[in-house]
């Protein structure tokens, strides 16, 4: 919980949001720095915290604008988290911490939304990663791991 709620110095204090339906921003991120605390503390790997995941998620339920009833539920804390970890996978570990530190640094004190923190991902990756957010954070199925 600690973990959960230091992370949001930088995700949802530091970054605010935009729009509510960019709420996966602030809580996927927060969920993420748990399963990163727990890999460091000798506990479950965020690789396996994010198989179990994967596991027990309702891929019905979008993280990408939730909707005003499901703006706290678990599809915007849990699938926003394995939004963050495929994307680590998709982009390579160089990529992603620097994606962290573009993203907070850029928006430090201000406001940020998904299309603008997806347009980041691609110019620090310098990748196409249209067709990854849609299958993992708005899609409803599962999709390849």
């Amino acid at each position: 919980m600690v973990a959960h709620e230091v992370a949001h110095q930088w995700f949802g204090d530091s970054v605010a949001l935009t729009r509510w339906s960019d709420i996966w921003l602030n809580e996927g991120f927060a969920t993420y720095a748990e399963w990163l605390w727990s890999e460091h503390d000798g506990e479950e790997s965020a690789q396996q915290l994010f198989d179990m995941a994967y596991a027990g998620t309702d891929w019905r339920q979008p993280a990408g604008d939730p909707g005003p009833d499901r703006i706290f539920g678990s599809a915007v804390y849990e699938r926003g988290a394995l939004v963050v970890h495929a994307l680590r996978r998709k982009i390579g570990d160089d990529a992603f911490f620097r994606l962290l530190k573009t993203w907070t640094s850029e928006r430090r004190d201000g406001n940020g939304d998904t299309a603008q923190f997806i347009a980041t991902a691609e110019k620090v990756s310098g990748k196409d990663l249209d067709t990854f957010f849609t299958a993992w954070l708005t899609g409803t199925t599962a999709p390849p791991r």
